[in-house]
């Protein structure tokens, strides 16, 4: 009986013993549970943010407005007060800053919480920040939502553009001892040329009359022989085509045994005719007038003169006056509203700026604002010509600190009768 009661016992554990275990198996499935529905919430949470994020994203451009001609010295806490006292609660204001001198460029922008609160804050455009008067305008929301969705449906890399080869006739007399560098120079502004095939003859070593240049872009080539075709440079026309697979490079010029110029309908074939005798089909690729004329020669002002050729007839410049290294901008300040007690760096800061900005075009060498214009002259000088007209044609009709610019040229003498 006693052995029978202790089997009974060791009965009674087992039983125990299962009993503990399934008693852990249930907790470890309600852990595991736990743990589900605490993922499950985080998911929920994170899926809710990332909606709640892409909804406010959304209207941000819609609760943003844009700030120009901004004071220089306005910092954020100007544009926080003056707008959350006069359009409502503002949530971020950003001034656009120079990376280099930290220096505030002149725009900022508001976010509001409220979408209404846009509208307010539009209607306070030209009222005064520090005394200088602002312009408020939209931030254009949907243009730049327009602009990220197109970056993102052509993030894929685009198909590399094959190479063309245009045909450049007309390389005689004058422009005989032309070079390889020089037509570079000339062509180069229109996009990337790979190689140049420049055929001289062999005992005088000038120049055939034509040559080839290939550029790795078509798009870039067809721009160039639209522009240049007809051009005339040191009293020669240039001829330019395109170079058809027919062409013999090595062959004696147009015309000769060598060389194959197609089909009467080639592209060749027409570009001695005159543009008013083209027919509907024809596609001459002339310079038609002096509006494309001067766009060409802006963008051949660009390069690097050419030293050695022969120097190219001046087609007038924007904003007036002979092209000089001296310029004049007009309108960089109001004299009316210049307080120098107030503001005593006022000038220097002017002179500053205007540095910084012309820098970008060239070397300069002097940067001087007339304190007694009434016009809010600024005078600058640059090291040579090209610099100056650069930066001629980039600030003219500009707008600065809510007033339209006025570049012109100038002459060394009233540079030096006006300039101290």
């Amino acid at each position: 009986r006693g052995d029978g009661g202790g089997g009974g016992g060791g009965g009674g554990g087992g039983g125990g013993g299962r009993g503990r275990e399934r008693s852990r198996s249930k907790s470890r499935e309600m852990r595991r549970l736990e743990k589900e529905r605490e993922r499950e919430e985080q998911r929920r949470k994170e899926e809710e943010e990332e909606r709640r994020r892409q909804v406010e994203d959304a209207t941000r451009g819609d609760r943003t407005v844009m700030i120009v001609c901004l004071h220089h010295k306005a910092d954020e806490r100007d544009v926080y007060e003056f707008f959350s006292g006069n359009a409502g609660k503002v949530r971020d204001v950003q001034i656009i800053r120079d990376a280099r001198t930290g220096r505030s460029k002149g725009v900022a922008y508001i976010e509001f919480y409220l979408q209404e609160s846009t509208l307010k804050a539009l209607a306070l455009s030209g009222q005064p920040i520090k005394g200088q008067a602002v312009r408020v305008q939209p931030s254009q929301a949907e243009k730049n939502r327009a602009a990220q969705a197109a970056k993102a449906a052509i993030s894929y890399t685009a198909p590399r553009e094959a190479p063309l080869r245009l045909y450049v006739g007309g390389l005689v007399d004058s422009l005989a001892n032309i070079s390889e560098e020089e037509l570079k120079k000339l062509f180069s502004p229109f996009g990337e040329i790979e190689f140049i095939d420049l055929h001289r003859d062999p005992y005088t070593n000038k120049c055939k009359g034509f040559a080839f240049v290939q550029f790795k872009n078509a798009s870039e080539a067809r721009e160039a022989m639209t522009a240049m075709n007809g051009f005339q440079l040191a009293g020669k026309e240039l001829k330019v085509g395109i170079a058809t697979s027919d062409m013999q490079l090595d062959g004696a010029g147009p015309g000769g045994p060598n060389l194959s110029l197609g089909n009467s309908g080639s592209m060749l074939d027409s570009l001695g005719d005159d543009a008013s005798s083209a027919g509907p089909n024809a596609n001459p690729g002339l310079l038609r007038d002096a509006n494309d004329r001067l766009a060409l020669m802006q963008k051949l002002q660009g390069s690097q003169s050419m030293s050695a050729m022969p120097t190219l007839a001046p087609l007038g410049q924007p904003g007036g006056g002979q092209p000089s290294t001296v310029i004049v901008l007009h309108g960089m300040f109001n004299p009316n509203q210049v307080n120098i007690h107030n503001d005593p760096e006022f000038f220097n800061d002017i002179e500053a700026d205007v540095e910084q900005e012309c820098r970008k075009y060239g070397a300069v060498n002097k940067v001087w604002p007339d304190q007694a214009s009434t016009r809010g002259d600024v005078w600058v000088r640059f090291a040579d010509i090209t610099s100056a007209s650069n930066c001629l044609r980039a600030l003219d009709r500009r707008w600065f600190a809510g007033q339209q610019i006025i570049a012109e040229f100038t002459t060394e003498a009233a540079w030096a009768a006006t300039v101290r």
